[in-house]
């Protein structure tokens, strides 16, 4: 009896171990554009070994069934325009594949899919802010293998970057992770310049009655000479 208890409470131990494993054995890469008013698009890839799929589509937060992905990736913020769940026999991977726009970056983590994330979107005294923060994750952190598995991050942003702790190219940034940087909070944050569109609009706007109010005076005065 003893025997099978301990039989029983080493399988436990290592089916926990197992799924846990499991749950981090996920590569993600994500490329957003942003727009100045918060809206945007972006475009995600995660992919695993075909081999981790032995108990189901769903490895941790992951899903790899196209109509669950679908359901956690959209919200009444975000839109799916296009999924695909791929397998790559050359490299023996699953693949998820998702095209999406959101209304506000703020109000990303409305879906499922962004659970893990913080957002803000705001504006500061240099201009505007994006603070992009992935949530610590010590499960997916503690895995035997999480050095191995990367989470990639791209944003374009709208305008001329003033400030970053990214890569910086142009006006898009970059970061490179792997799942065991996830063992504390992982900040993201660009400030880029704030658009003088409307400032440039409203002086279109004197500009041209000045134009139009000089004409109208040009064109009295010369009747009046005549």
């Amino acid at each position: 009896m003893k025997y099978k208890l301990k039989l029983l409470f080493v399988l436990t131990v290592f089916l926990f171990s197992f799924f846990i494993n499991l749950a981090g054995c996920v590569n993600y890469d994500q490329n957003t554009t942003i727009n100045e008013d918060g809206s945007g698009s972006m475009k995600i890839h995660y992919w695993s070994s075909m081999k981790n799929f032995s108990m189901g589509t769903a490895l941790g937060k992951f899903e790899f069934d196209e109509e669950k992905a679908k359901d956690k990736y959209k919200s009444s913020n975000t839109e799916v325009t296009n999924i695909k769940v791929e397998d790559k026999l050359d490299d023996s991977t699953k693949n998820v594949f998702i095209e999406l726009t959101f209304k506000d970056i703020n109000k990303l983590n409305d879906a499922k899919g962004f659970e893990s994330v913080k957002v803000t979107w705001k504006e500061v005294t240099d201009g505007m802010e994006l603070k992009y923060t992935l949530l610590m994750d010590t499960t997916a952190a503690k895995n035997i293998s999480a050095s191995n598995y990367t989470i990639t991050y791209e944003f374009k942003m709208p305008s001329e970057v003033v400030s970053t702790n990214g890569t910086k190219d142009g006006q898009t940034i970059k970061y490179n992770y792997s799942l065991a940087d996830l063992s504390k909070d992982i900040e993201m944050i660009t400030v880029v310049k704030k658009s003088d569109s409307k400032f440039c609009g409203l002086f279109g706007i004197i500009a041209g009655s000045t134009l139009i109010g000089f004409s109208f005076y040009s064109q009295r005065r010369k009747r009046k000479n005549t």
